[in-house]
């Protein structure tokens, strides 16, 4: 049996389709382990990875595949989170070797819970010339809660509200420190302004005035007093400008019979020498003078 010319034209045509099926699936394929590859590429199945392993008192927020950030930047990834026997939630993390630097003995970790969103695991390391976080390394982490406080940040809210409303009220304290502060305010511009303020009352401030004004004139009879008294001041030292020749004219005459007393001493002392020298010599001639004394005859 003879083969017809379609039979023949369509076996040609039907291997080049399945030739074309089979390069589409290998490329679909390939496309596929590429993506699978990528993939685990992106999720760090080749990269080098130590583990940390967080304590949390609860994990509420935290999922696998959740960032560890530091400083804004990524560095690790949650791989697993389980419920310990003691209680608390176990947060397994991967971190590639090559961010790992960034964490050291003294870095802290904190869980924050944000009203909106989910929530966010944060690392800090303030001294980074610490010891590295050696692998395997367990850590508690800090847990703030934001949606925690919203009912006290209500409550408080309420109790603001109420003391406002009590500061409000026409009875009030505040409401009568300022009717006392608009009627001082008051006082400052009327005729007396800030004397008329303090005192209260006109009378006093009358008194005050009157206070003051006697003050003025005995400010103004001292003023006069202290001229008089300069005035005499200035007379004393003229005066004294006048007798101080005098004085000097004593202090000499004072200094010449200093002078001439000394002179007559002096002249005593000689006079009383000479005096004795004479005497000496009166009584010297008495006993040689052949008559200087009668000659008493005695009798037999």
């Amino acid at each position: 049996m003879s083969e017809s010319p379609l039979s023949h034209h369509a076996a040609p045509t039907i291997a080049h389709a399945q030739t074309k099926a089979v390069a589409l699936l290998l490329l679909a394929g390939t496309l596929l382990v590429l993506f699978v590859l990528y993939v685990m590429q992106a999720r760090g199945v080749f990269t080098e990875n130590q583990q940390l392993l967080l304590v949390a008192e609860n994990a509420e927020g935290v999922t696998v595949g959740s960032d560890l950030s530091f400083s804004g930047f990524p560095i690790g990834r949650v791989s697993r989170i389980e419920l310990a026997e003691d209680g608390k939630a176990h947060i397994h993390l991967d971190i590639p070797v090559a961010q790992a630097r960034w964490l050291r003995t003294s870095s802290i970790f904190t869980l924050e819970r944000n009203v909106v969103g989910s929530a966010k695991l944060r690392a800090y390391s303030g001294m980074l010339d610490d010891p590295q976080l050696p692998d395997g390394a367990r850590r508690d982490v800090l847990i703030g809660d934001a949606a925690a406080g919203v009912p006290e940040l209500v409550a408080t809210a309420h109790k603001l509200i109420d003391n406002l409303e009590r500061l409000s009220n026409a009875d009030s304290a505040l409401s009568g420190t300022l009717a006392n502060l608009q009627q001082f305010s008051a006082s400052l511009n009327g005729k007396h302004g800030a004397l008329g303020a303090l005192l209260g009352n006109e009378k006093d401030v009358a008194k005050v005035i009157a206070s003051l004004e006697q003050t003025r004139a005995l400010l103004v009879d001292a003023r006069a007093s202290l001229q008089k008294l300069d005035a005499s001041l200035v007379n004393m030292q003229a005066i004294s400008s006048d007798l101080r020749p005098i004085v000097d004219d004593a202090k000499a005459i004072s200094g010449n019979v200093r002078g001439a007393s000394e002179d007559l001493d002096a002249l005593r002392a000689e006079v009383d020498l000479n005096l004795r020298k004479v005497s000496g010599m009166v009584d010297e001639l008495n006993r040689k003078w052949p008559f200087a004394r009668e000659q008493k005859l005695e009798l037999p």
